[in-house]
């Protein structure tokens, strides 16, 4: 069993089982490439504050006054500081689950121990493997839901996505993604014409595209037209990077592969690169859609995630389901929050759009 995952309250645990079969989940690239930050603790409302400075360069005069200094006036941004603040407020979910393990007796010989019925306990090898595909199912939803929830579902969300894709706040195979607002949904929601003030702090995303890209001739023009609309002052950022699903990217692969002069031959993958900038394809990020920003793990992330309490997404609570009950539960607790920190930072191109 992973060693990240703690146990509380718990009768059992275990090693992993090795010889059970299980259908692999997708897992979490989002955590697993570094594309996001955390911020825990926050049990109701955190705020994310940016600042910005206007005009500071004035006509010399021999002594200052109050009108040359801080406060003198507002025209062009003169002398003033522009504070905008955007906000994570972690909704509650939880991860549930029942059974028997009785039903394990007749697979495996050890889970047959011997005594009375009414003592029979919960195989600690059984647990562990339960348990860690209950894991792995949780990071699959969490690792979507960062780039496809939408408060409320996809009734709320009000988003067109293109014929046979993702819908933004519908559901993936660990649930319903409708607890809080993924990077999607903030995007759209960013870039409306009914956006409001606290929507369009920071301001806007820029958009350089809203097509489907079918063929890999398209990807390669929608990463030169991203470039281009990219703001000169964050390209030699080192985080920043273009965020794809692998759709996009093996569209692109394929491209640069057929090319007559090739980056490489057919059986090597083409570099993960364009004008020098890392492409990073995830699971979980919508189809025809590319981001191009500064997504780290540290404070300067462009995008940002809040928690209540910065383990609880790998804590499990596993007990019997009552006392005269052969049923155990597993139960895990949660409260997350995605927002994007500064709109104006980010270029999109996304198939995707309000249904406005």
């Amino acid at each position: 069993m992973a060693s990240s995952v703690n146990f509380a309250q718990n009768t059992y645990s275990g090693e992993v089982l090795e010889d059970l079969l299980t259908y692999t989940a997708q897992g979490n690239d989002t955590y697993k490439e570094g594309l996001i930050h955390i911020k825990s603790g926050i049990q109701f409302k955190y705020t994310i504050p940016s600042v910005q400075l206007g005009k500071v360069i004035q006509d010399n005069v021999p002594t200052p006054t109050s009108t040359h200094g801080a406060g003198a006036g507002t025209t062009g941004g003169l002398n003033q500081y522009t504070f905008t603040e955007r906000y994570l407020e972690p909704q509650e979910f939880m991860v549930y689950l029942e059974f028997n393990p009785r039903d394990y007796e007749k697979y495996y010989r050890f889970a047959q121990p011997d005594g009375n019925l009414v003592f029979r306990e919960l195989d600690p090898k059984v647990q562990a493997k339960m348990l860690r595909l209950l894991m792995d199912r949780k990071n699959e939803y969490i690792g979507e839901s960062i780039w496809c929830s939408a408060k409320g579902g996809k009734e709320a969300a009000k988003i067109t996505a293109p014929s046979g894709c993702t819908e933004i706040g519908g559901e993936n195979a660990g649930g319903p993604m409708k607890y809080f607002d993924g990077a999607i949904k903030r995007i759209l929601a960013n870039t409306s014409s009914k956006a409001s003030e606290t929507e369009k702090a920071g301001g806007q995303v820029v958009i350089a595209g809203n097509t489907e890209l079918t063929t890999g001739a398209n990807v390669e023009a929608a990463f030169n037209a991203m470039w281009k609309k990219c703001p000169k002052q964050i390209r030699k950022k080192a985080g920043l990077v273009f965020v794809c699903g692998w759709d996009i990217w093996d569209l692109y692969d394929q491209y640069l592969s057929d090319k007559q002069v090739k980056y490489s031959d057919n059986t090597k993958v083409n570099e993960y690169r364009f004008k020098g900038k890392r492409i990073v394809p995830i699971v979980g990020i919508p189809e025809h859609t590319i981001l191009l920003g500064e997504f780290t793990t540290g404070m300067e992330s462009n995008l940002w995630m809040g928690v209540d309490y910065a383990n609880d997404a790998e804590v499990v609570k596993v007990e019997r389901l009552q006392a005269n009950s052969e049923f155990y539960f597993f139960q895990m607790r949660m409260k997350m929050d995605v927002n994007i920190v500064r709109p104006a930072e980010i270029v999109a191109w996304t198939a995707y759009k309000n249904a406005e």
